[in-house]
């Protein structure tokens, strides 16, 4: 198993994810580069995407220790498990804020090929949704109340 780090984290996916982790101390080596490429490799080389699983590895490995003191110094394992659980979820939730959204008919083209797609799922309001196409002033557009 190797641990390496080029401190290239803008130009590396796996620099990337040790940074996102807080992976980069030569000396507290946490995952290993075929680790690392496990979760790359389960998020389509994603860092922000494999952050949230790399963490609940990490978190798994402080989970399996057991907590010490000796006199008078203190580690506790389970606070860094603890710590990787929660950094998990803060990475979880800024790929689901960062990921890509898509707005379609934004352009005349873009809206009339959604409007033609029949799989896709087409909104559930859109102009003249409240016309009265009858010109009856007493006609109630679909969904008020009479």
């Amino acid at each position: 198993m190797t641990w390496t780090y080029s401190n290239d984290p803008a130009n590396n996916t796996r620099d990337e994810l040790r940074l996102l982790v807080g992976d980069t101390n030569t000396s507290d080596q946490l995952l290993s580069d075929e680790e690392i490429a496990y979760y790359l490799g389960l998020n389509g080389s994603d860092a922000l995407a494999s952050a949230p699983s790399a963490c609940e590895g990490i978190a798994a490995k402080f989970s399996r220790q057991a907590n010490t003191t000796n006199q008078g110094l203190s580690v506790a394992a389970s606070e860094r498990a603890k710590a990787y659980l929660a950094l998990a979820n803060e990475l979880r939730d800024k790929a689901v804020t960062v990921a890509d959204v898509f707005a379609g008919g934004l352009t005349i083209s873009g809206k009339e090929a959604l409007d033609q797609d029949s799989d896709a799922v087409q909104p559930s309001f859109r102009i003249g949704l409240d016309d009265n196409p009858s010109g009856d002033p007493e006609w109630n557009a679909p969904g008020w109340a009479d």
